[in-house]
């Protein structure tokens, strides 16, 4: 992508974004119910409540983190649920 199509990405509402606001719901629902004794739990509570208490204020305050990923730069709204999904739990603190 040129940097003006990464900049109208950047500041629209499509599909990409509607992808990871699930996306990043699903995995902070998965942690909330991980066991207390999983590793960083503490950490990764912190993760999961911030993004359950908004979920797409998280997608809107992480845009430019998740367009990191070359995969999501380069598919953009196209982009897999997958690939959106394994973006969004790279995001959380480590478990291991």
């Amino acid at each position: 992508m040129i940097f003006t199509q990464l900049y109208d990405l950047i500041h629209s509402d499509g599909d990409l974004w509607k992808k990871a606001e699930v996306a990043a719901w699903k995995a902070a629902t998965a942690i909330k119910y991980e066991s207390a004794g999983t590793t960083n739990h503490a950490a990764r509570m912190t993760w999961a409540n911030d993004i359950l208490a908004n979920p797409a204020a998280w997608v809107t305050t992480n845009k430019l983190k998740l367009l990191e990923n070359a995969s999501l730069q380069t598919s953009g709204h196209l982009a897999s649920d997958n690939d959106v999904e394994y973006v969004v739990i790279s995001c959380a603190p480590a478990a291991a």
